[in-house]
């Protein structure tokens, strides 16, 4: 005889029913991480990547991405050694191999440009962090554009000065970094420093190889410039004000993005950060901690909380990499490959959003181009206490430029 009685299955029935339901948990959602971890943008992608890790985390902590039902970010990092060959290797093999919904890194101009085939004919959708231009179909960036994000606010920062502060800007000399985008940029501020009436009488390329930019330095003191602009690397950066300090070029104005990295007075060194970087030098960013933005003082302040987090430009950027990651995802139809790119095409963080770190004054969407349209770089300068002060535009200033020395 059974001994399975009516009672029995009555009480189970009701066991059953009062039992919590245990749902399935929501499948991560995989994003491959192209990261100059090592080579001659490590600094970037070292940077950088600890932010990202503590977005994530943050993301994650917080609910996940709520459109999928908490799904959590999962994040596959490939090091593409600063070689853009390598980064179209670790594109591809992140696609096929590791079944991402989207990719994101550090990826520089030339790092995009080599990964732009390879994302299109895959048809999945790339973020990155810093290039100046985009031609493929699916890559969208954040960095500024080469034109309106680097030339035209060096320019008009320029003529500003000439006008409202007397800096008597009559002739430039164009120092750039010697690859694709500093050659870019040159091309188009040129143009535009001729229209706020300053003539260029010389152009440095600078050899992104070299290990003393002396030379460089010398042929620009013999010129007697009132101003030496263009696009150089943060490595190139160091090296040129090396120079400067040891011959003692005080006269010209030296504006680029180069000097603008917030670890450049570290890298410098005491001593000629002191002598050189609070006297005729202003620098380009896409982003500053001496910004008056409210989110991204937030930022600055948990970033500095955090035990093993360095505060710098890359950590920053890459930061809002992360926040805009976050945005579009919970805007896509599914977390998929199609559905990510639609979503990068809708994308907008408007004005006072809590995520907005950028200077953007009317939010943050991508253009036709897949470029910000709000691409137009803040100019700082450095302060005795190694703090950033951002001087122009004047919606984020925070103060005004000293006097040129003379």
């Amino acid at each position: 005889m059974s001994s399975i009685t009516r009672r029995t299955v009555i009480a189970a029935a009701t066991a059953t029913l009062a039992a919590p339901l245990v749902r399935a948990q929501p499948r991560p959602i995989r994003i491959g991480m192209i990261q100059p971890m090592s080579g001659a943008l490590s600094n970037y992608g070292q940077q950088g990547q600890p932010a990202l890790d503590f977005i994530v985390k943050q993301i994650n902590a917080g609910g996940g991405i709520r459109k999928f039902g908490g799904a959590p970010l999962e994040l596959v990092l490939a090091d593409d050694a600063s070689q853009p060959a390598r980064s179209a290797t670790e594109a591809r093999r992140l696609i096929t191999q590791e079944r991402v919904a989207v990719l994101m890194g550090t990826m520089t101009t030339p790092q995009s440009l080599a990964i732009g085939p390879v994302i299109d004919e895959l048809k999945v959708p790339a973020i990155s962090i810093w290039a100046g231009t985009v031609r493929a179909n699916h890559l969208y960036s954040l960095g500024l554009a080469f034109d309106r994000g680097y030339a035209q606010p060096i320019a008009d920062f320029a003529g500003w000065l000439n006008r409202e502060r007397g800096y008597g800007l009559k002739t430039a000399v164009m120092a750039f970094s010697n690859y694709e985008a500093g050659q870019q940029v040159n091309g188009f501020l040129k143009t535009r420093l001729k229209a706020h009436g300053i003539e260029v009488i010389d152009e440095v390329p600078l050899d992104t190889r070299a290990q003393d930019l002396t030379p460089a330095m010398v042929r620009i003191r013999s010129r007697k410039p009132d101003l030496v602009a263009g696009l150089i690397l943060p490595r190139d950066g160091v090296l040129l004000q090396q120079a400067r300090h040891s011959l003692a070029v005080h006269e010209p104005v030296f504006l680029s993005p180069g000097y603008g990295d917030i670890s450049f007075w570290h890298d410098l060194g005491q001593a000629i950060g002191d002598a050189v970087l609070t006297r005729n030098l202003f620098a380009l960013v896409g982003v500053s901690p001496g910004a008056r933005l409210p989110a991204l003082g937030r930022l600055v302040e948990e970033i500095q909380r955090q035990p093993g987090l360095h505060l710098s430009t890359a950590a920053l950027q890459t930061a809002q990499a992360g926040r805009v990651l976050q945005a579009v995802l919970e805007t896509a139809e599914a977390p998929e490959p199609a559905a990510v790119h639609a979503a990068l095409a809708r994308f907008h963080l408007p004005v006072g959003d809590p995520n907005l770190y950028l200077a953007c004054p009317d939010g943050m969407r991508f253009g036709p181009d897949r470029m910000l349209t709000d691409s137009y770089g803040l100019l700082v300068q450095w302060r005795a206490d190694k703090g950033q002060e951002v001087v122009y535009p004047a919606q984020f200033a925070a103060g005004e430029p000293r006097p040129r020395a003379r």
